[in-house]
Order: structure tokens, then C-alpha cells, then sequence
């Protein structure tokens, strides 16, 4: 009896190890130009966050002449379609040390936050719901090489 136990723990062991494995290996990490990094990191290190359960974010924006990346705030503790979605992102921007959950504009253009709120193939016009956020943090343009437009 105690053997099998034994041979039973060691493989949900085994198996929530490889699962955390296979998550962690799952993250997309984006690294930005290196004047871009160093931009942020000077805004990022000034945030003071109202209380531990505070985060920050980032968003990246995208058209046919610069990108804009954008620093938000979201609660953790909140269950708004904002917060769902960073939380369930696996995208990270990396800046300096620190990985911070990225979102990309078109998550806002086709993203739908709410599973059951989809219509059903071939009538989601006008069903799917969508959500907005107003971007009110520090943003930076820059081209794709680095060149830095506007702070």
C-alpha cells in the first residue's frame, strides 16, 4: 500500500512539474529597442502604485508609421474584461529585469472578453462583445529600428 501511494505521489509530482514547466515555457516575451527600454525603464522606475494590489501594464499599438507603447495601471483584484485578459496574456514586455503582462491593440479590435458572449458561426455580427480602454499612462513613439519619435 505504501508503495503504491509513494508511486502515486511521485507522479502527479512529476506531472504538476512538467504542466508548470509547459506554462512558463509558453510566455512570448518581447524585447524593444534599446532606446525604447531605457525610456521606459526611467518612467517605469518613477511609478509610485496606490496600494500592493495595483500592477502595471503595458499596451502596444501599432500602424503603418511608428508603434506607441503605452504604461497602464490595472487592479488585480478587479473582475473587469482589462483584467481578465492581462491576467490571462502571455505576453510579457521585458524591460531592464522586470516583465511586465503586454496587451497589443488588436486585442481590442477582435478580442472578446467574454466567452459567452460570442453568437454562433456565421451571426456574431453584433453579438460578439468588445471593450475599450482609455490609455491615460506614459507612451513613447518610435519606429521599428528604435528612432524615438515622441515622449
Amino acid at each position: 500500500m505504501k508503495i503504491h501511494h509513494l508511486i502515486r505521489s511521485s507522479l502527479l509530482f512529476l506531472f504538476l512539474n512538467c504542466m508548470t514547466l509547459m506554462a512558463v515555457g509558453q510566455e512570448i516575451l518581447y524585447v524593444f529597442p534599446d532606446s525604447v527600454e531605457r525610456i521606459l525603464e526611467q518612467h517605469l522606475s518613477k511609478y509610485s502604485l496606490n496600494n500592493d494590489k495595483e500592477r502595471v501594464y503595458l499596451d502596444l499599438a501599432r500602424n503603418d508609421e511608428f508603434y506607441r507603447l503605452t504604461i497602464g495601471t490595472y487592479f488585480v483584484d478587479r473582475d473587469d474584461d482589462l483584467t481578465r485578459w492581462i491576467k490571462a496574456s502571455n505576453r510579457l514586455g521585458l524591460v531592464n529585469t522586470k516583465k511586465y503582462p503586454l496587451l497589443i491593440d488588436v486585442d481590442f479590435d477582435f478580442g472578446a472578453p467574454e466567452e459567452t458572449a460570442l453568437g454562433t458561426f456565421g451571426k456574431r455580427e453584433g453579438k460578439v462583445k468588445r471593450t475599450r480602454v482609455l490609455m491615460h499612462g506614459f507612451s513613447v513613439k518610435f519606429t521599428k529600428n528604435g528612432t524615438i519619435l515622441k515622449e
